[in-house]
């Protein structure tokens, strides 16, 4: 598709997208914990905000280079396009055509600099930022970000704005960041497993567990120690054996936000208390028998710890390395977020996708924990417009509710990358159920660094949270307050 596409065709496409999507979601029904997030869109959602001409305003983003970003979530300028793109397209045309704007992409090296010398500077040459959220959380600690409750033109209650999100990222009643229907990657982390080495092994298939209420983390552990085979045969197990599971030092987070322990949760004043431990003796045995499953070096091979030599003109790190040995059924399981399934469109044998296990079959639902590292929105604190701002990206948002997202979820995601009806079934799951938790994204006295993200072969969770409980909660004191004064 060429760029000779006509503004007026987008607009038509738009048009039919929405149609559709009304057709197909009548009612909005609820699913797992939590509001449907941009699962059903209708009239009800339109902010029904006037066209305002904004003179060929370039209405701008400032993303980090090296993102997702770069992958053209914001911009298409209409070469080679695929559904995502033209969704894309229409999205920006839309809102263009509406406003008499041009939606830009600032990027830049070092984002946290950039925006700290101009919000400082009293200019900004962009109009909203998307970063990490840890990125986001030291802009927020020097008052770089504007408290998005402030701004009237928001309207909370829609799909478009992630409810769960705003809820829990929230510092007294502050809200610094956010995720939305502009960032598409809404889904935390996921299971992939590989169907061909359950079917060569007979064993029992996560599906089935989920089938029977029954995927918890003891048949997870059964499931991952039942594989270990020297492929070559060589008398030393690497990476090119066959294992249960690959493993990263920050997986144990995973499966500990899965079974439903936060480090921290917010009381009725917005104060961030620390509940890593609430459940101490549970906590401590689910970290146990995940210490004993990566500590086995038979079934599971560590992926931060490995010095293995790869060909880096064909990978640009050793993780898309060993992710690629996945697809060759060298390993049962391995753990990342949904963008990952592209990657693994070249596969031979059937992959699986589903949510982390429960600790045990009495837990209510599956939760998956929004990765510290991904992107979520804000707006600098300095504005030359904040009304324009406001009012453009509400609609962006809203626009991208029925163009962008489902294009991305619904057609690429759960139609063309997921395998089975299984996997899409698990991703809205894991859609509708993400956890956000402030207590990662700020690292409260290294609590994510110090506590959940230790190797978890040499690691000790209670003491290594003893070790730093002062520091943890003073630091979350000093954020507090320092928040309280901000205007």
């Amino acid at each position: 598709m060429k760029k000779t596409l006509s503004k007026l065709l987008c607009l038509l496409l738009a048009a039919i997208m929405l149609t559709s999507v009304l057709a197909a979601c009548s009612a909005d029904e609820e699913v797992g914990e939590g509001k449907k997030h941009n699962d059903v869109v209708g009239t009800e959602e339109d902010p029904k905000l006037p066209a305002v001409d904004y003179g060929d305003y370039a209405f701008t983003f400032i993303t980090e280079e090296g993102t997702a970003y770069n992958t053209g979530y914001l911009i298409y300028d209409g070469e080679e396009a695929n559904v995502l793109d033209d969704a894309i397209y229409t999205r920006n045309s839309i809102i263009e055509d509406k406003y008499n704007i041009t939606i830009n992409q600032f990027k830049v090296p070092d984002i946290i600099t950039t925006v700290r010398t101009q919000v400082m500077g009293g200019a900004c040459e962009f109009d909203v930022i998307l970063a990490s959220c840890s990125d986001l959380a030291v802009m927020a600690q020097e008052n770089l970000l504007k408290n998005l409750l402030e701004i009237e033109t928001f309207n909370w209650d829609k799909s478009y704005w992630d409810s769960n999100s705003k809820e829990q990222l929230m510092i007294g009643n502050k809200l610094f960041f956010t995720n939305c229907a502009l960032n598409i990657h809404t889904i935390g982390f996921c299971v992939f497993f590989n169907k061909q080495i359950i079917e060569d092994y007979q064993l029992t298939s996560p599906y089935e567990y989920m089938a029977n209420n029954q995927w918890t983390i003891d048949n997870w552990s059964k499931l991952v120690t039942s594989i270990s085979r020297d492929v070559n045969q060589d008398g030393n197990m690497t990476e090119v054996d066959m294992y249960g599971t690959l493993m990263e030092h920050h997986n144990p987070r995973m499966f500990l936000y899965a079974s439903g322990f936060r480090a921290t949760t917010n009381d009725e004043t917005g104060y961030p208390q620390v509940t890593l431990l609430k459940d101490g003796d549970k906590v401590v045995n689910l970290y146990e028998k995940l210490k004993q499953v990566f500590t086995n070096e038979e079934c599971s091979y560590c992926m931060t710890c490995s010095d293995v030599q790869f060909d880096s003109a064909l990978y640009p790190h050793k993780y898309s390395y060993l992710r690629q040995l996945f697809t060759q059924d060298l390993y049962l399981f391995h753990y990342t977020s949904e963008g990952a399934m592209a990657s693994f469109a070249e596969m031979e044998s059937e992959f699986g996708v589903v949510p982390f296990p429960k600790y045990d079959e009495f837990q209510d639902g599956y939760k998956t924990i929004y990765p510290y590292n991904n992107n979520l929105l804000a707006i600098p604190n300095v504005s030359e417009n904040l009304e324009r701002t406001a009012i453009i990206l509400e609609d962006m948002n809203y626009v991208s509710s029925f163009t962008v997202v489902p294009a991305w979820f619904d057609t690429l995601l759960t139609r063309r990358y997921a395998r089975d009806n299984e996997s899409e079934e698990s991703l809205h799951i894991l859609r509708n159920n993400c956890v956000y938790d402030i207590g990662l994204y700020y690292n409260f006295g290294d609590l994510r660094s110090g506590v959940l993200d230790v190797d978890p072969r040499q690691s000790n969770i209670s003491r290594n949270y003893a070790r730093l409980e002062r520091a943890i909660k003073a630091h979350i004191k000093s954020i507090y307050a320092d928040f309280d004064e901000f205007k």
